[in-house]
């Protein structure tokens, strides 16, 4: 398995669109589609704090998250997963994916949703139709490295914690409110390929790493899972804590 150094490749917590500087000055519909995503980020930010007052965060918890969370945004070393807690997985006999919300939640715009706004971060060269839709654009896939070019609908949205996990280490637990914030909260979002998607489907990193930036991935998971409160393995840690040697 290729495992890039994490200082090179995609960054812990950026994403490659934010990257490219697409949106040249003077372009309207760009300007537009920008201030669109601008408007969601923020509203999906409100909404991630109220799921974080709502899970009543203690003062040892938010101390040990800042820990772990620091290590990830420089990528400079190896993960810290000092900040989650290792407990084995509940089952996940009753994971409904209804659970989660119906789906992408809306934005802002006619037909437009969180997956509109994960496609406008993360690809480039993007056409869109109604403002803010995304129809097609040019993804560098941050798991295999490969270059996707040609209709949306040729590209996932990956949740980098998989909603089906998630729901094994602690989001069963959750009311129903929170799980769809987390469902579509950016920072566990990214636009990849297809094909590495359904490789990946909800298995965890002690079963699968991206060919590429795995260390850049387990800096994005356990930044995810530090916020939510999420459980890990002991498996899935050490897979965590391998991903950067």
């Amino acid at each position: 398995m290729n495992r890039m150094n994490p200082t090179h490749g995609r960054q812990p917590g950026r994403h490659p669109g934010l990257r490219s500087g697409r949106w040249a000055v003077g372009d309207r519909r760009a300007a537009t589609l920008l201030m669109t995503v601008a408007a969601v980020g923020v509203f999906v930010l409100v909404e991630i704090w109220a799921l974080q007052h709502d899970t009543g965060n203690s003062g040892d918890n938010s101390a040990a998250a800042g820990s772990a969370v620091a290590a990830g945004p420089n990528g400079a070393g190896p993960v810290d997963v000092s900040g989650l807690r290792i407990a084995p997985d509940r089952h996940g006999r009753d994971y409904r994916r209804e659970a989660f919300g119906p789906g992408w939640a809306p934005a802002v715009g006619p037909g437009c949703d969180i997956r509109d706004y994960v496609l406008a971060r993360d690809l480039t060269d993007t056409t869109t139709r109604n403002t803010c839709d995304v129809t097609s654009g040019t993804l560098q896939d941050p798991y295999s490295g490969q270059t996707v070019t040609g209709p949306a609908r040729q590209i996932d949205i990956d949740h980098v914690i998989p909603l089906a996990l998630a729901h094994r280490s602690g989001a069963h637990a959750w009311t129903d409110r929170q799980r769809e914030v987390f469902a579509n909260d950016p920072d566990n979002l990214l636009a990849v390929s297809a094909q590495v998607n359904r490789s990946k489907s909800d298995k965890g990193p002690e079963q699968w790493m991206p060919p590429v930036d795995a260390c850049v991935y387990a800096h994005d998971f356990v930044r995810v899972a530090t916020r939510y409160q999420l459980t890990v393995t002991a498996d899935r840690a050490d897979a965590l804590r391998r991903a950067c040697t």
